[in-house]
């Protein structure tokens, strides 16, 4: 019998199959898994060669997949190049300060990159910033400032003219916005309009991707991510790639520390040379196109985001979807026939049940048996379409730390009756639904033990239970479940990854401590101690 290359002990082996962890073991062969055994058995796996790990009530589960991030641009503004400090401003002018600080930190910058500034976190809410107050202080370098929720870019004049964006551009969805004398305020609405910010906004100088996309590689190692997703922000495939041609490199170079699923844009038309191209070029265990991305609708914040009914607070307007119907249909059956899963972002509850009737059409005359397709976020949702999900073989991919994020925004802007359906976690649970769980970062934290609060307890770090319906509340099991085995169901490959099971790959970490006995306020302090990847340390705290 060969033996194992390492083993790992522990009193708490969470292996996913089950709702409770066990005393037990794994054993690593190689990239797989050996065995997951109970701890006597587990020891026939071991010899004078193996490596063993002993643990006590640290917990040994499988390694996170988070289900939904942007990759590449969280790399960035995870990088010295990205001015963070925004998340935490209170005005338009705190913003400016901050922005004139960092320029001044960095003359050699050819642009000015921030992330975070949100009207709804300021003193003055839904004050809409404007161009001519970073003009002031920065004329003669771009400046790209893109919101907390990723949805609206703040320009200065040079970037507007760097994008070429002038008072005549028009865009099929989302706005470049106009003051009230109608000239540029520097606002662009949503992905069509900022994209070509969005083109730009996220280059470093010369050499410094390779090292910028490493030092992010060990960063999400430290918090148990082996699995991660790059999910187009873009309307249509754009750009060369440079992204995906620089994780390829690294790979090739043995310095790919996690699986990354790539998830370029599904397009407007069905012309799909391009991504098939990328598909057949990137289709590793550790890089490669796993589905499309597309956009139904955009933000509640910014009454974008596509509803049933009238928003609450602005009756007049139930905001619209990004492209008609007919659009979205005749591309994702198109995209499925061609065996691409398709995750379409739909957050407003006439968004969800639109994306679900295109799915449903799709599964009419497509053979969807091996395809997955995914419905992003899920904010708000008509009862009527909680079963839909498991009936359509349709993931719910969902990110529980936006619900505290959006410190009860909703109830302001659809009512507390729909409310009653936001992020509803459990109710899909109840009805079948499989659910994946992500950050969206770099929208929110990386770190998936908020996230797993969120999903927990409803509420605040500080205790506060937030929204209206504390019965979406589910277990730390479910959660987990979510964070992994959903998760490879959402990047199609649960028959590879997210459980603990011999013949897997061996992508598997160690908690702290287990949180499967811990009160629900201790989840916010656990830490990784070990995260293996493709059977090989990547990183040991």
């Amino acid at each position: 019998m060969e033996k194992a290359d390492l083993v790992l002990k522990s009193n708490a082996v969470f292996s996913g199959l089950t709702n409770e962890a066990f005393e037990g073991g794994i054993a690593i062969l190689g990239n797989k898994i050996a065995a997951v055994e109970n701890k006597d058995d587990i020891n026939k796996w071991i010899d004078t060669n193996t490596k063993v790990y002993e643990f006590n009530d640290e917990m040994i589960m499988p390694g996170f997949i988070d289900a939904h991030m942007h990759f590449f641009t969280g790399a960035f503004v995870s990088s010295e190049y990205m001015l963070t400090d925004l998340f935490e401003a209170h005005s338009e002018e705190e913003c400016v300060k901050m922005i004139g600080d960092f320029a001044k930190m960095h003359p050699e910058y050819k642009a000015i990159t921030g992330i975070g500034w949100f009207p709804a976190f300021w003193d003055k809410h839904n004050a809409l910033p404007h161009r001519s107050s970073i003009d002031k202080i920065i004329s003669d370098r771009p400046v790209y400032l893109l919101s907390a929720d990723c949805h609206t870019f703040w320009l200065n004049s040079k970037a507007l003219e760097e994008c070429n964006i002038t008072k005549d551009t028009k865009v099929s969805f989302g706005e470049v916005g106009k003051d009230s004398n109608g000239e540029l305020n520097g606002l662009l609405f949503e992905i069509e309009a900022g994209a070509p910010a969005n083109q730009r906004a996220f280059i470093a100088p010369n050499g410094e991707m390779k090292k910028i996309q490493q030092n992010f590689y060990k960063e999400i190692a430290k918090f148990g991510i082996t699995s991660a997703t790059d999910m187009s922000a873009a309307p249509t495939p754009v750009g060369e790639f440079l992204e995906y041609q620089i994780a390829s490199e690294l790979e090739k170079e043995g310095k790919l520390t996690v699986r990354l699923h790539l998830f370029p844009s599904l397009g407007l038309d069905t012309n799909l040379k391009k991504v098939k191209s990328l598909r057949e070029k990137y289709s590793s265990d550790k890089l490669r196109v796993s589905g499309l991305k597309h956009f139904v609708d955009g933000v509640t914040s910014t009454y974008t985001a596509y509803l049933l009914e009238p928003y609450s607070d602005r009756p007049e307007t139930v905001g619209s979807t990004n492209y008609p119907k007919e659009l979205y249909k005749e591309c994702v059956l198109n995209a499925n026939k061609e065996e691409f899963g398709v995750r379409l972002h739909a957050i407003g509850d006439g968004a969800v049940r639109m994306a679900l009737d295109v799915f449903e059409e799709s599964n009419k005359l497509n053979d969807n048996k091996n395809i997955k397709n995914t419905i992003e976020h899920i904010e708000s949702i008509h009862p009527n379409d909680m079963d839909r999900f498991s009936e359509l073989g349709v993931i719910a991919s969902m990110q529980p730390i936006h619900l505290i994020m959006d410190v009860n925004e909703k109830i302001s802007r659809i009512g507390e009756a729909r409310c009653k359906f936001e992020w509803p976690f459990k109710t899909l649970l109840d009805n079948s639904a499989t659910l994946a769980f992500g950050t969206d970062f770099p929208v929110a934290n990386i770190n998936p033990f908020p996230n797993i609060h969120s999903a927990v307890t409803r509420s605040t770090a500080e205790g506060k239970l937030v929204g209206v319906n504390a019965h979406e509340k589910i277990t730390v099991a479910e959660t987990l479940k979510a964070y992994t085995y959903g998760s490879a169901c959402a990047i199609n490959r649960e028959n590879e990854l997210g459980t603990l099971e011999a013949g897997k790959l061996a992508d598997v970490i160690v908690l702290n401590k287990n949180i499967l006995s811990e009160s629900d306020v201790d989840i916010l302090s656990t830490s990784i101690k070990l995260t293996i990847m493709d059977g090989k340390v990547v990183h040991e705290g």
